[in-house]
């Protein structure tokens, strides 16, 4: 909840209230499905939650306590979690590297909150949507996990969770060198100007990137051809982006 703006915070509580109930997650995940709007919210929220129940009917909650057993921090600390460690030992019984984009796929089935660390409810969270209950359940989706990067709507969906997933706790914008070490993960074969936008942030920027940069890149991505011969300096894109197209035409 901390992540959402006061306006999305009202409309979650709103939401809690008419819905009756008190799972905050689940509240927060279907207004984010609906674009926010409430009347299609509780759509998404009620079949959901008729999905659940289907999906813990036959996805063994014991199966999926002891994958989370075996790669849980052991220390004095109250919260059950998966850290580093953990994770990297996951990723190489999955078999893909860490580094590997796939894994944020599967951090966004978890609706993870911090990069390094699995809670035990975003754990199982994760593995009853994806009907998972062993690591081997879990090793044959990685496919599929993996074909969500494909589709424009879904790689979307991933990227713009890596924002809040990636940056610090509390922080509002996301670290300079995290952002560059992403953007070349996620955006390398999407995007022909992925290698010249981290330099020119390197060489020009020094700062921090913002929750609206880190977006609108997706989207010029997106929008703008490989010869910038649709952009247009009258859009309203961060002002990052009409210097880096700015020093690029000054380079032709």
């Amino acid at each position: 909840m901390n992540k959402l703006n006061k306006n999305q915070k009202a409309i979650v509580r709103r939401f809690m209230e008419v819905a009756d109930t008190s799972d905050e997650s689940s509240s927060i995940h279907a207004l984010k499905e609906a674009s926010w709007n409430m009347e299609s919210a509780f759509e998404v929220y009620f079949y959901s939650a008729r999905s659940k129940s289907s999906k813990r009917s036959s996805t063994n909650s014991a199966g999926i306590d002891a994958m989370f057993d075996v790669y849980k921090a052991h220390d004095d600390q109250q919260e059950q979690r998966i850290e580093a460690e953990g994770i990297i030992q996951l990723c190489k019984d999955l078999g893909v590297d860490p580094f590997d984009p796939v894994t944020l796929v599967l951090s966004l089935k978890m609706d993870a909150e911090t990069m390094g660390k699995y809670t035990k409810e975003e754990f199982t969270r994760g593995m009853m949507d994806l009907e998972c209950d062993s690591v081997a359940k879990l090793k044959a989706k990685m496919d599929a996990l993996r074909s969500e990067l494909t589709r424009p709507n879904a790689f979307k969906d991933v990227y713009e969770f890596t924002f809040g997933f990636a940056k610090e706790p509390n922080a509002k914008a996301l670290s300079l060198d995290t952002a560059i070490g992403l953007w070349k993960v996620l955006m390398a074969d999407k995007w022909c100007f992925t290698d010249e936008w981290c330099d020119f942030l390197e060489k020009n920027h020094g700062k921090a990137i913002s929750n609206d940069t880190w977006s609108q890149v997706l989207q010029f991505s997106r929008q703008v051809g490989e010869n910038l011969d649709t952009y247009d300096s009258n859009d309203a894109w961060p002002y990052l982006i009409d210097e880096f197209v700015e020093e690029k035409v000054q380079k032709k």
